[in-house]
C-alpha cells in the first residue's frame, strides 16, 4: 500500500525525520560533550591553582617556622657559651 501525504512517500518522510532526529542527538550530545570537557578544563585549573596557593602558604609557614627554630637553637647556643664561660671563670 502506497502512503502518500502531500504528494511525498510517508515511508521516506518518516526515514527523514528519523535521519534528522538522529543529526541533532548527535549535534547535541557533541554540545553537551563539549560543554563537560570545558567545565572539566576549568574545573582543573581552579583546582591546581588552589592546591598552588597552598602549597606556597605552606612554604610561607614552614620557612617561618625554620627561622624561629634556627633562632632559637642560636639563642640557646649563646646560652650554653655563657654558662660555659662563667663554669671557667668560677
Amino acid at each position: 500500500m502506497d502512503t502518500k501525504v502531500g504528494g511525498r512517500d510517508l515511508a521516506s518522510m518518516t526515514e527523514y525525520r528519523e535521519s534528522v532526529k538522529r543529526l541533532i542527538q548527535t549535534e547535541v550530545g557533541n554540545i553537551i560533550d563539549d560543554e563537560i570537557r570545558k567545565a572539566a578544563r576549568e574545573l582543573a585549573e581552579e583546582q591546581r591553582k588552589a592546591i598552588r596557593e597552598a602549597v606556597e602558604e605552606h612554604k610561607l609557614v614552614i620557612r617561618q617556622v625554620v627561622e624561629e627554630e634556627k633562632k632559637a637553637i642560636w639563642d640557646k647556643l649563646e646560652e650554653l657559651r655563657r654558662s660555659i664561660i662563667r663554669l671557667g671563670m668560677g
